[in-house]
């Protein structure tokens, strides 16, 4: 070490120019991109990333943005002229963003109404009016669909949202790229007064998360790197050796992005740490050298030359607890375990050239004992003395600590959900209120139905599904194709319910894309799957856990593997009247003990009036056989014998498509049969119509009496049970089982998946909690084997540990402590290496100079060293606690408190432990060389 000592000092011209070059070269490429994709979170064979990933795929992307809106109530609330105008405005902006596949609102929403012939029917004509009176009746229109009421429009008038789809993943646009572009976008175009604008959802979320750490990092840095040289100054005396520390530091940072930029690595939640950390573990080695320096005559050569060794070694300890990394199933983990790696290796060579070499040229005063230095110094050693002659008082309470804190870590919550960025009252803390107060929320679980979506019995079995979903507590609304579907039905027919004619389905889901893109995000474009968007509030990981494993269950158990339409009473219907009282008691908020009561007036509903049947039905086919002429029958009496036989039918509830047919043929004319295909499209046809007309006079007044036994429901709910009651009284009903249905012509084969952005937190969540574990239990032994070689001792190595593992025990004790205010999240998950890192550096160093020079030389130099270190450190990291980034903050403080609980560790247990491994100078002994 002496002779590179000497070989720095004699190029130190060189060194310093080659340190310039590579400098420069490494700021070229600065700043590395951003990367905010929360899958890269979780190992891409995850079942949870897997599914993610195809979701996507066949939906174009998951990323929803969404933007809401506040009008004053005491201004006349969203439904002004100049309001309703500027929304549009506002729509259409976002609409033309590159970033932006389609946005859905208000103002450029239309129903589909008409019995004829489709009309689309605008919500907000064009131009928006400026009577009163038209504005009015827009505003009745609009809350008068209780579908849109409480999901597009607040209930009271005064609020809208705009669902924007981003196009992230594209062209390398990363959804904080296309959430920026919109949040621009929409502030180019200034409000009417009274009007404000609120940014939620995940990708927002992530945005404001990226940017406001950003910017707490760069506000905060000027009086962090304040405060540590402050520090750094009254500790050593010399402003230019303050500088020289934060300089080396600096340097060492530099490089580290640099080099990463030059490969391509991004910054990530995780990484985006990587400076605060450096400048916590990087510092120390710069500082240790300067104090020698200065303590021992202002000798650079000597300076390397006792302090090289043990600055390679705590080098070599540090990369190799962060390589530990390397195992964790995690790729943003991996990367910033080899890019700490890195970066401690470039700080600690940083240090071993820079200081020399720049002593060399600049060199520094020795430094002249101080009263006040004095006094420390002579604490410090009475500190050590006394530890090491009261050494079991010491290891009693270094036990006591231990257990303490070691019972507290089972009660640490681990939180990685970035709604909890943020504080109370920051911009998007208040949109995500506004959202749930308004609209139930940002955050949206999907569930992933696969099969033939336009079969009326899958259509079926996801329309029940929805059933119980909207009773699970916490899920604050739910949509899906089958809804929309519904919807279209009942303003085409009248009737919200779901239509039983595949064809019928087909042409009612254009009609929906048509008016609504957001459609996109329900159904996919060959209508295999279909996605249930369910809405469960806020980001809450306490909320979302338990509701998904709810969710989970439920459609593991009501989403069946087989749906398929058989007849009334055929095997595998015995549940059937008992699901749906179920469902109908779930959707009106009831308990179990109005199931059964439902399920029996279900089970009893009167014979329809057999007469009003037979009127209807002899209606209905006079009309379209005997005037249309739409079919021709075999004779004169034919018709009339049609329309007795599909009334009977229908009286027994036996009236399928198919029993229809059957009856058209045996009474048409042969010529209508020669067509085979022509005959039964017309029967159908007839059959629709013959089904339409009757349908009020099957279902009778059990609708009523089932709405009677549940009190007063909102309209919609209303709509849903009469849909559920009318479909029981169908001549065919649908079933799901996991196993083919028997007597099933055609079965269709369904599948479903549970995913969506609090799953991927969730199971971010499960993963960093595992590989947190994985990476102690790899990375402890390999820094006790690095400490057990260099000192040439087991005893030595198992020592020297201690104060490290203390750390870790007080720093997630503290975590279990208080497990609501310092849950385990994205910040605290770097808290084991920096603890690992300080204490094994600090032991190090101790060590090393206790072996040398006995426990009075180790606590006049090494102890001022991590004095000084720990105290520059730990009070530049108090400083982030003013961060807005709630994670960020909680770091600052538990990276301070572990810093410093790293320091007292080594400077009192040490001494009381170190006899055991080498006896400690006499009384008698001579001074350590340096000793004052």
């Amino acid at each position: 070490m002496e002779r590179f000592a000497r070989w720095v000092t004699r190029h130190s011209v060189l060194v310093l120019c080659l340190i310039a070059a590579l400098s420069v070269l490494a700021a070229i490429r600065l700043p590395p991109v951003y990367d905010d994709d929360v899958v890269r979170f979780l190992p891409q064979e995850d079942p949870e990333v897997v599914g993610f990933n195809r979701i996507a795929e066949r939906f174009g992307s998951l990323s929803v943005a969404l933007v809401g809106v506040q009008a004053d109530a005491d201004t006349g609330g969203l439904y002004t002229h100049d309001r309703l105008t500027w929304l549009r405005e506002l729509t259409k902006t976002l609409e033309g963003l590159p970033e932006v596949a389609f946005v859905t609102g208000i103002s450029e929403l239309a129903v589909i109404t008409g019995e004829e012939e489709a009309e689309h029917k605008e919500l907000v004509p064009k131009p928006v009016p400026t009577d009163p009176a038209a504005l009015q009746a827009i505003r009745d229109d609009i809350l008068g669909l209780d579908y849109l009421a409480g999901t597009l429009v607040s209930t009271d008038g005064t609020s809208a949202m705009l669902v924007c789809q981003l196009r992230d993943g594209q062209g390398g646009l990363s959804t904080k790229d296309a959430a920026e572009a919109v949040r621009e976008a929409a502030a180019k175009l200034s409000p009417p007064p009274g009007t404000r604008l609120h940014f939620a959802g995940a990708p927002f979320i992530a945005e404001a998360a990226a940017n406001g750490s950003q910017r707490d990092l760069a506000r905060l840095a000027p009086y962090v790197v304040g405060v540590i040289l402050l520090l750094i100054l009254l500790s050593l005396g010399s402003f230019r050796a303050a500088m020289l520390t934060v300089g080396t530091v600096g340097l060492g940072i530099l490089w580290t992005l640099g080099a990463m930029a030059w490969l391509g690595q991004p910054l990530t939640l995780i990484s985006s740490s990587l400076p605060v950390i450096l400048v916590a573990l990087g510092s120390a080695y710069a500082v240790h050298l300067l104090v020698w320096y200065l303590e021992h005559g202002a000798d650079e050569v000597g300076m390397l030359a006792n302090l090289g060794w043990p600055i390679i070694v705590t080098g070599l300890t540090t990369v190799a607890g962060f390589l530990s990394f390397l195992v964790m199933d995690l790729a943003p983990m991996r990367e910033f375990g080899w890019q700490m790696a890195l970066g401690t290796a470039i700080c600690s060579g940083l240090a071993l050239c820079l200081v020399p070499a720049v002593l060399h040229l600049l060199p520094l005063p020795p430094r002249k004992p101080t009263a006040v230095g004095l006094r420390i110094d002579d604490w410090m050693v009475r500190l050590a003395l006394w530890s090491r002659a009261h050494r079991l008082t010491v290891l009693a309470g270094v036990a006591a600590v231990a257990v303490f804190f070691g019972a507290q870590i089972p009660h640490i919550e681990t939180r990685m959900d970035t709604g909890s960025f943020f504080e109370e009252g920051s911009e998007p803390a208040v949109a995500e209120r506004f959202m749930e107060d308004e609209f139930g929320g940002s955050v949206f679980l999907q569930v992933l139905v696969s099969g033939d979506i336009r079969d009326p019995a899958v259509l079926d079995r996801i329309a029940a599904f929805e059933d119980r979903l909207r009773a699970v507590p916490g899920v604050t609304r739910v949509d899906s194709i089958a809804n929309v579907l519904a919807i279209v039905h009942e303003g085409l027919k009248g009737q919200r319910r779901l239509s039983r004619e595949r064809k019928e389905i087909a042409q009612m889901g254009f009609l929906a894309r048509r008016t609504d893109p957001a459609v996109g995000l329900l159904v996919d474009e060959d209508w295999s799957g279909a996605l249930i968007q369910v809405g469960i509030g806020g980001f809450d990981t306490g909320r979302v856990t338990p509701m998904t494993a709810r969710i989970r269950a439920l459609a593991a158990r009501h989403l069946p593997a087989y749906a398929a339409m058989v007849p009334r009473g055929a095997p595998g219907t015995e549940g059937v009247v008992r699901d749906a009282a179920e469902r109908i008691a779930a959707l009106a908020g009831k308990g179990d003990e109005v199931v059964g009561p439902l399920a029996t007036t279900l089970e009893s509903a009167a014979r329809p009036d057999t007469a009003a049947l037979g009127r209807a039905v002899k209606e209905v086919l006079d009309r379209e056989i005997g005037e249309d002429e739409m079919m021709e029958l075999s004779g004169e009496g034919a018709l009339a014998a049609l329309e007795g036989e599909v009334a009977a039918a229908a009286a027994a509830r036996a009236l399928t498509p198919e029993r229809f047919i059957e009856l058209a043929r045996k009474h048409a004319a042969p010529s209508e049969l020669e067509d085979d295909k022509s005959f039964r499209r017309g029967a159908r046809y007839l059959e629709t119509q013959v089904s339409e007309a009757i349908r009020p006079l099957m279902t009778g007044d059990t609708t009523d009496k089932v709405l009677a036994m549940l009190g007063e429901l909102p309209a919609g709910v209303n709509l849903r049970v009469a849909a559920i009651v009318d479909d029981l009284l169908q001549p065919e009903w649908v079933v799901g089982l996991p196993t083919p249905p028997p007597g099933a012509e055609h079965p269709t084969p369904m599948t479903a998946t549970v995913s969506g952005y609090p799953v991927l937190q969730q199971a971010m969540t499960d993963s960093v909690q595992h590989n947190q574990t994985w990476s102690l239990m790899v990375s402890m032994p390999l820094v006790l084997l690095v400490m057990v070689v260099v000192f040439r001792s087991l005893l030595g190595g198992l020592l020297g540990a201690v104060p490290s593992a203390l750390t870790l025990l007080v720093t997630f004790g503290l975590m279990g402590l208080f497990p609501s205010r310092l849950p385990l999240d994205i910040g605290a998950s770097m808290l084991s290496s920096i603890a690992l890192g300080t204490g094994i550096d600090y032991a190090i160093h101790f060590m090393w100079r206790y072996r040398e020079g006995g426990l009075r030389a180790a606590m006049r130099t090494t102890g001022r060293s991590i004095l000084i270190n720990a105290a520059e450190i730990t009070a530049g990291f108090v400083i982030l606690a003013w961060a807005t980034i709630v994670p960020m903050s909680r770091f600052g403080l538990l990276t301070a408190e572990t810093l410093l609980v790293a320091a007292l560790a080594t400077l009192v247990i040490l001494p009381a432990l170190l006899d055991w491994w080498k006896p400690a100078e006499g009384p008698s002994s001579p001074q350590p060389s340096g000793e004052a």
